[in-house]
């Protein structure tokens, strides 16, 4: 199963970001964001901060941020701790947490499974 994560602001879309199993998640921005920089502090996941540009603040933050995912795991499924790009629930666990940090700043971060 795939999972994507949308952030837009205003509803203009700023990256999606795609986990496949056994491979690095994906992260790509919309044109008018590549060359912005971020500096987000992170209170929600053990990372402290999103800093950079989007791509490369984005792209550390999934594939080599650490996360727990003992708070969104499904009945049946094990306890990981990890970088998102290991597995399903400790993506969802970094797209929780980074929603919870950035809707405050006005940006919007939506889900979909495939």
């Amino acid at each position: 199963m795939s999972i994507a994560a949308y952030i837009s602001c205003d509803g203009h879309p700023v990256a999606d970001i795609t986990y496949r199993p056994g491979l690095h998640v994906e992260v790509r921005v919309a044109k008018g964001f590549q060359d912005a920089k971020i500096r987000f502090f992170l209170r929600h996941s053990p990372n402290q901060e999103l800093a950079g540009t989007w791509e490369q603040a984005l792209d550390w933050y999934f594939n080599s941020g650490i996360f727990d995912s003992k708070d969104s795991v499904y009945p049946g499924e094990m306890r990981r701790v990890g970088c998102a790009r290991d597995h399903k629930s400790l993506f969802r666990t970094a797209v929780q947490a980074l929603r919870k940090d950035i809707e405050q700043h006005g940006f919007e971060v939506t889900v979909e499974f495939f």
